[in-house]
């Protein structure tokens, strides 16, 4: 891997040799990030206040670009070492605060104008959206929730960023390219893991100004003798459809992640977020499509290595 490293004032540094490497992919949140150690001679000693931007390349691919967060120069029994640590570009919408506001028929190009471009976030791929109603972005709320709220909201996904950091507002789930994991693979780490906990069984969703209410369930968890009730009171503006809504979206979000399978091949960047892994793993009975939610890559004097967390297909986000 090499580091390129860009200062506040435009200029453009290689970093020293890297002996050391680790970059995790995710598209969303959490950010995607990067930790290089490097050797150091000293000679960007006088530079590195100024760094504030990273491009990292394997062989000639960038495999990400982001924004520095720390810096740290040593000098101890391991040797003269440099250490990156930094995010990706949705490190920009994370920092920064949305004022509150509410919109009246949103459009996606409004969003974006008020919520990502001041950041020097640049926009790919994306999908017409307006709002039928109002839009709220309440107080607090990062520019990030304000953006993939209203995808959330209106389009029912959220939008994610490529590795050269821009946005994309359109499903991230099967975007990238269809990889087969089999016994030809050199597997090294395989799991399965399914949490129960705070998955719903339930959500009573109620408007106590017109002594209305929603009961939506979740069958599934129920057949599987789930017990996990929440109580959600809304303003006395929402119809019983919308009521109904509400419910559904927070079912959906409390199963999000809670079946996923985890396992590490020989290599780097075997996968990104947004591949479609085709796994056949017969000690722990995988068989089938999985989404690639997060891949983290390492590189050292072990070699290099992938470990992709995936997704069952029928569980991904929506």
């Amino acid at each position: 891997m090499n580091l390129r490293l860009v200062t506040c004032d435009g200029k453009t540094y290689l970093a020293p040799t890297v002996t050391e490497w680790r970059l995790r992919r995710t598209g969303g949140v959490p950010c995607d990030d990067l930790e290089a150690v490097c050797l150091f001679d000293g000679q960007l000693m006088e530079v590195l206040p100024r760094i504030y931007r990273f491009s990292a390349y394997q062989e000639d691919t960038l495999v990400l670009r982001g924004v520095v967060d720390e810096y740290r120069a040593e000098v101890s029994e391991r040797g003269r070492l440099l250490t990156i640590t930094g995010r990706g570009m949705a490190a920009l919408l994370l920092d920064n605060e949305a004022e509150a506001v509410e919109y009246q028929g949103a459009t996606v190009g409004e969003i974006l104008r008020n919520h990502a471009a001041p950041w020097g976030v640049q926009s790919g791929t994306c999908r017409d959206l307006q709002c039928a109603g109002v839009y709220r972005v309440d107080s607090g709320s990062s520019q990030w929730q304000a953006v993939s709220g209203f995808t959330r909201y209106v389009g029912g996904f959220l939008p994610w960023f490529t590795a050269d950091g821009t946005l994309q507002v359109c499903p991230m789930a099967g975007s990238g390219v269809h990889r087969s994991i089999d016994s030809t693979a050199a597997v090294t780490d395989c799991s399965v893991r399914f949490t129960r906990y705070g998955i719903l069984s339930e959500m009573l969703v109620k408007d106590k100004s017109r002594q209305t209410s929603q009961q939506v369930v979740n069958r599934e968890f129920l057949n599987l003798g789930g017990s996990r009730r929440q109580v959600l009171y809304t303003p006395g503006v929402s119809t019983l459809a919308a009521m109904r809504y509400t419910g559904e979206y927070q079912i959906q979000r409390s199963m999000e992640g809670t079946r996923q399978v985890e396992l590490t091949v020989a290599g780097a960047f075997a996968a990104q977020p947004g591949d479609v892994a085709w796994v056949t793993y017969p000690p722990l009975g995988l068989t089938g499509g999985y989404d690639v939610v997060e891949a983290e890559s390492r590189g050292g004097s072990a070699g290099e290595t992938t470990t992709l967390t995936l997704e069952e297909r029928d569980h991904v986000d929506i």
